[in-house]
């Protein structure tokens, strides 16, 4: 077994002090591993940063250790014993897959700061936390009876299994399908939590009789709640962490649709990459890059369900489930990447710059992308008399509970195993998932066999759907259509100072590079970006299976 013990002797100072004892034999070779990355962000973080003052100690005497790369230390065991490792880990980060300390609270993702000891990966880990005695405990882990000890199975059991400690924890709880969910809310908030109690189960209950099962005898939300704008969420296979604000505005429906939305979609992770995950991830090596072509099948089959089931239980009436879903359709419509880049590539590509802008229309989004994809692929299956919850039920039985991972290969098989009436499979995956095609057309199809019009009109602002401008707020240009002649004649980065229309079109004082310019542009011959309406036309059979 590996003990950790964790205090924090000036919380102020946001230093978690670690102090890791494990056995070694005489003449071992030992290896100490932190995390480069965590499950749920395939983007190199490189947790080592933050680490200061690394110790080896042995019988009360430091020993000698060496570094061997950014984030892996080493050190030969002189004698058999109990080695004690020592480190500061600066926790100043407040995100779903961070760490943060201050006076009211300790909050760890153990993926941040737990080192993988080589040949003990199996090992069993106890924590013992140094915690002020009026401190309550948020976490997945299991007790060892003792207060503020906890017990983790092994290295992966750990790193999975987030916790947050404070005396201002707020506790709910319901039961669903015989397993007990926990709502644990730290900050402060209007949120009155108990009134979600019931769209949680609704959700929870609808999602578990689609997979047959919930294999788990507790799941655990740890919410914090923020009092600034956030909104970020990470899964793991017990447990999820959310982070939301601002917590005062709580109260009002977008924030809390905001809360409920992303708490679906964190629960349909439990099935859904947390057990059913490409082979790359059995296990995960979180000391190097691990490349994945699978990346709309995590996020983008998990963005899509996970509002779909607010509208099957009943939480979105369909008027507001399509406004979701126009916010999809704006993002990936008013956005060039799809013609550059496939789906499959910016999955690979997640380790270059997957969660920054990037260069201008270079990428799509696993996410927004891989919705419209699964929006797409469950309408035509049920066009085929199946729904994409039967093919994720079969995946749940061939990968999840069997704990193989799949390739893509072996997921294009399955799909093009079932039956077609809507379009070929072969269609499907080579022109939009390998491929670069348009996808609009597609959706606006099933759309329509939904009883579903989408209509699409250039935005109200006329830079931007006349024109082809997208500019922030103190005239900062940020996106230039490249279909429109501002392409040619604007750069990302001017500064609009002022406009004018013209009879023969726009005219633009601009400041670029410090320097003022006046630039013409003539009368636009088409729209460029645009806003999409979708309305409930006539009733359909389809739209009644897809909602129910």
């Amino acid at each position: 077994m590996i003990d950790c013990v964790i205090s924090t002797p000036v919380p102020t100072a946001q230093y978690i002090h670690v102090q890791l004892m494990a056995n070694f034999e005489k003449g071992e070779d030992c290896r100490l591993q932190l995390a480069a990355w965590r499950p749920g962000k395939y983007y190199m973080a490189n947790y080592a940063q933050f680490v200061r003052d690394f110790k080896v100690c042995f019988d009360g005497q430091a020993i000698r250790h060496n570094k061997f790369t950014k984030d892996l230390w080493g050190f030969k065991a002189s004698e058999k014993g109990t080695y004690t490792i020592t480190y500061q880990y600066f926790a100043g980060q407040m995100d779903a897959g961070g760490s943060w300390l201050d006076p009211e609270q300790l909050y760890i993702n153990f993926i941040n700061l737990f080192f993988s000891v080589s040949g003990k990966e199996e090992s069993p880990v106890k924590i013992t936390l140094n915690l002020p005695q009026t401190y309550n405990v948020a976490t997945a882990l299991p007790s060892s009876g003792s207060r503020f000890q906890y017990l983790a199975d092994n290295y992966q059991h750990l790193v999975d299994s987030p916790l947050i400690a404070s005396a201002n924890l707020k506790h709910f709880s319901y039961q669903s399908s015989g397993s007990a969910f926990h709502l644990w809310c730290q900050g402060d908030s209007n949120l009155d939590v108990s009134s979600l109690i019931p769209t949680f189960r609704a959700f929870t209950e609808r999602q578990t009789k689609d997979f047959g099962e919930f294999p788990a005898k507790e799941y655990h939300f740890l919410i914090q709640l923020l009092p600034y704008p956030y909104y970020h969420g990470v899964e793991h296979k017990y447990s999820t962490v959310i982070t939301l604000g601002p917590a005062e505005k709580l109260n009002q429906q977008d924030y809390i649709d905001a809360l409920v939305g992303v708490s679906s979609h964190e629960l349909y992770h439990f099935w859904n990459v947390c057990r059913i995950r490409p082979k790359e991830l059995q296990p995960y090596d979180f000391s190097k890059e691990t490349y994945l072509d699978a990346g709309w099948l995590l996020e983008g089959i998990t963005t899509y369900m996970g509002d779909l089931y607010l509208l099957k239980s009943g939480y979105y009436s369909l008027e507001n489930y399509l406004k979701k879903f126009r916010k999809l359709m704006d993002r990936e419509f008013n956005s060039l990447g799809w013609k550059h880049q496939s789906v499959v590539d910016s999955s690979f590509d997640l380790w270059l710059d997957g969660y920054q802008p990037g260069i201008p229309d270079k990428k799509v989004s696993i996410y927004n992308r891989g919705a419209l994809l699964s929006f797409c692929l469950d309408v035509a299956l049920m066009h085929a008399g199946s729904s994409l919850a039967v093919l994720m039920r079969l995946l749940w039985d061939t990968y999840g509970k069997t704990h193989q991972g799949y390739i893509m290969g072996e997921i294009r098989e399955i799909i093009s195993n079932q039956d077609q009436t809507l379009l070929s499979w072969d269609s499907y995956f080579e022109d939009y998932i390998f491929g670069r095609k348009d996808l609009y057309p597609l959706v606006e199809k099933c759309l329509r066999l939904l009883g579903i019009n989408c209509i699409q009109n250039p935005k109200e602002d006329f830079l931007s759907g006349d024109f082809g401008i997208l500019a922030g707020p103190k005239g900062e240009v940020k996106k230039i259509h490249p279909a429109s002649e501002a392409y040619y004649k604007l750069m990302i980065g001017d500064k609009i100072v002022s406009y004018s229309q013209t009879d023969f079109g726009l005219k633009l004082q601009v400041i670029r590079l410090a320097k003022s310019m006046i630039i013409q542009l003539g009368l636009p011959a088409e729209s460029y970006f645009h806003d999409f309406e979708l309305s409930v036309e006539k009733s359909s059979d389809l739209r009644d299976k897809w909602m129910n």
